[in-house]
């Protein structure tokens, strides 16, 4: 097949800037292909068409019409289910390994972009790209120049054009005027990238006013050697005159920008500024007002924040009063004919602590709509993988949000306080959520919350509909495990590990459901669900069981005490014309009568938990011959309404999997009691069952780089596949000697995963912890 030559389709001036920049699109299609590929027709790809290469099969295109040797961007449309993909990129010769971000598929919308720096030549440039492990479907590409990046660093001059690392510029006033909007001056444009110096402290409010694209996002991050601490920018304190700032860094009707790599503080104690607002204090606040409307496309990733306090903090009859925030995100109320608020806002992988209340924290601030879920509301948002370390309040508090996912998340001591800081309030949950719509927590993991009031693991107030907290782990928290208040419908608990909660006198409790909706305001709550829950406790803590409600279901969960007593007290009150229903529970241990007589075929016996005691989720799988395989009860699940799409298109209708990998389907099949499916019988392939089989061992466990193998005894070809702890494939590769070290792709991130080896008929699941 001959070559196509791609010419230069497009020639752009920025009127800001003294150079020209050029954009070039190629459509998949229009390339050289060879070997195994299918042509793909679909209205979301760009000209219809995007090609899928198989195995072995390439891609190849060539450029001309580069004026210029450098460095430019080349931005990969793709499409691929949500899971990152490795492939070959051939520039000119120079052959690297290029990992394709996490994209849709192409029924469900429009391509995903990667963006890469190549180098390229004056003139004619050559690209191929190979299939490497997966089947890669590639849309379109578009090669411009390398966006312009401004550098800032306390050794600069605002004099300087900031345009390179040695002519940075020094003042986040400098900054502030290229962030405003176009009215006031601004000049930053889509796509490029503002860089602080690494090992720097920068004094003063940063203020964003300005929009990247959904294909060119403005960038906030940090340059220099990556062995100095991340760059501070601290809205308190240092060289700052007259007063400290309410928050570090203001976005203001800000859509499609990437925050990235920075360290934000706000430490406030000199008030001089402001003659309010002594409770007040936030790291990053993001707003949304009747002068932009609504605003999307935020991402806040690997960002530090700590040290964010008010003046002081408010009694505790005025908890409500304390605003001290890591990261808000706020709405302000609809206009008549403008609607308001944030969407598509994703924080992950950043690290929150010693905040005087809540690490994230989303509001909107209009009125409710009953016949509009989605009125006033901020919509898809997505906090995961982040630490939550010793925060004086929660770690995520969502509330008024449409759609909200809270996964894979650590809240480590959230609720704290301590006698060296006043300001850490000692109050809040891991998260909790407030008149939401559809929200999935899972995977997340809540060690010694502390406080009064609702300081739960993470619970549901009062005010919301369709709620999962599924997946979950939590120990030693204050106040409790499952915490459900007033006028909710649909609130479910299902496929978590509780140890040791709920160990205080008031309100403590191992399932608290109450009609509290407000003060001096009870609704009781509709159709909550508590099942498949593993709820252990050995210590001498006396948690209760409190349930005043509609319609709710307790099924298959194990209660086992092997110290203490659950239920001390047991108060039950259910509405005229609803019931509690409770079924196939496990009870062993000291758990009053006064609950279990409700269960109409209870249960009992040792679980048989294969690490009992211990303090990760998997320490709770059952072993064979545990009383709870094949003992639970089939019943019709709640749906949830938003599984497939959107932030939600790796939720399924019906959970398919138990806490830990394994294949359930209640609704069809008898599943075991309790958080783990392993050893039932409709499965054909166990967790617990590959356990027992002793094929392999890895160390060290948590896992730094590579994954370190012993084998049992010889082998000759093994395959060995990890997946992630939702159940998905990430990475394979082939073993052909013993004790071989697995080498792991560099993209994948910091958490809990299992490998898997399978050698002829045997095969073997154990879980490991990355941790980089």
């Amino acid at each position: 097949m001959k070559k196509y030559f791609i010419s230069l389709l497009m020639l752009m001036f920025l009127s800001l800037s003294a150079f020209a920049q050029v954009a070039m699109a190629i459509e998949a299609e229009n390339a050289t292909l060879t070997g195994s590929y299918d042509v793909k027709s679909n209205t979301n790809a760009s000209g219809g068409t995007f090609i899928t290469l198989k195995n072995p099969a390439s891609l190849s295109f060539e450029v001309n019409g580069i004026s210029q040797a450098g460095t430019y961007q080349l931005d990969v449309y793709h499409f691929n289910g949500g899971l990152t993909q490795e492939i070959s990129l051939d520039v000119n010769g120079s052959i690297s390994t290029v990992v394709l971000q996490p994209s849709n598929w192409a029924y469900q919308g429009s391509a995903q972009i990667t963006s890469l720096d190549i180098h390229l030549n004056e003139g004619i440039n050559s690209f191929t790209f190979n299939r490497l492990n997966t089947d890669v479907s590639l849309d379109h590409f578009q090669i411009s120049d390398k966006h312009t990046t401004y550098y800032i660093s306390t050794n600069g001059d605002d004099n300087n054009d900031g345009l390179s690392e040695s002519k940075p510029w020094k003042t986040i006033d400098q900054l502030n005027l290229a962030l405003a909007n176009d009215a006031q001056g601004g000049w930053v444009a889509p796509g490029n990238k503002v860089l602080f110096k690494r090992g720097d402290t920068f004094y003063g409010h940063l203020f964003i006013n300005r929009s990247g694209t959904a294909d060119n996002p403005i960038t906030i991050s940090s340059y220099g050697d990556v062995n100095d601490d991340l760059p501070i920018i601290s809205g308190s304190g240092g060289t700052i005159t007259g007063g400290d700032y309410f928050q570090a860094i203001t976005m203001a009707n800000t859509s499609n920008m990437l925050l990235t790599n920075l360290w934000i503080k706000n430490d406030r104690k000199d008030g001089s500024r402001y003659n309010y607002g002594e409770y007040t204090s936030f790291g990053i606040k993001l707003i949304a007002n009747k002068w932009g409307g609504v605003h999307s496309n935020v991402v806040f990733r690997d960002l530090k924040i700590s040290d964010v306090f008010g003046i002081t903090i408010p009694p505790p009859k005025d908890f409500n009063q304390l605003n001290a925030t890591g990261i808000r995100l706020e709405g302000e109320a609809n206009q008549p004919d403008l609607k308001i608020g944030l969407k598509d806002i994703t924080i992950e992988d950043c690290f929150f602590t010693h905040i005087g209340k809540a690490g994230v924290w989303a509001v909107h601030k209009g009125n409710s709509d009953p016949n509009d879920d989605t009125a006033n509301r901020n919509q898809n948002i997505v906090v995961r993988n982040n630490t939550f370390y010793q925060t004086g309040g929660s770690g995520v508090i969502l509330s008024k949000t449409y759609n909200g996912l809270i996964e894979n998340n650590e809240f480590d001591q959230t609720g704290y306080s301590d006698d060296i800081e006043s300001r850490l309030v000692g109050r809040g949950s891991g998260a909790w959520v407030w008149s939401c719509r559809n929200i999935i927590a899972q995977y997340n993991r809540s060690y010694g919350v502390r406080g009064p009031g609702d300081s739960y693991g993470m619970h549901i107030d009062f005010g919301n509909k369709d709620i999962i907290f599924q997946y979950n782990y939590s120990e030693n928290t204050e106040g409790g495990f499952c915490e459900i208040l007033g006028d909710n419908l649909n609130s479910t608990y299902r496929f978590n590990v509780s140890v040791n909660d709920g160990y205080r006198d008031f309100h403590g409790n191992s399932i608290w459901i109450s009609d509290f909706a407000g003060t001096g305001n009870r609704v009781t709550s509709n159709n909550n669900y508590v099942y498949n829950n593993t709820i252990y406790l050995d210590k001498n803590y006396t948690p209760d069981i409190t349930i005043t409600s509609k319609n709710t279901y307790v099924y298959n969960n194990i209660f086992m005490v092997s110290n203490g007593q659950i239920g001390e007290k047991v108060d039950i009150n259910i509405d005229g014309g609803s019931q509690l229903y409770v079924s196939n529970n496990l009870f062993q241990g000291n758990i009053n009568n006064a609950f279990t007589k409700f269960d109409s075929n209870a249960q009992s016996g040792n679980p048989l938990f294969q690490n009992i005691g211990g303090s990760i989720k998997g320490d709770y799988i059952i072993q064979t011959g545990s009383p709870a395989v094949n003992n639970g009860k089939s019943f019709p699940e709640p749906k949830f309404p938003q599984a497939g799409s959107g932030i939600f298109k790796n939720i399924s209708p019906y959970p398919e999997t138990d806490a830990f990998g394994e294949a359930v389907n209640i609704q069809n099949d008898l599943p075991n009691i309790g958080a783990s499916n392993a050893h039932n019988s409709n499965n054909s392939l166990a967790i617990g069952d590959l356990q027992e089989k002793n094929i392999f061992t890895i160390y060290p466990n948590p896992v730094k780089d590579n994954i370190n193998v012993l084998f049992s005894e010889d082998i000759l070809n093994a395959t060995a596949e990890i997946f992630d702890i939702q159940g998905k494939s990430i990475f394979s590769s082939e073993i052909k000697q013993v004790n071989k070290a697995i080498e792991l792709p560099k993209h994948i991130k910091n958490g809990i995963y299992f490998l898997r080896i399978i050698e002829g008929n045997r095969f073997q699941t154990s879980q490991f912890i990355l941790y980089r």
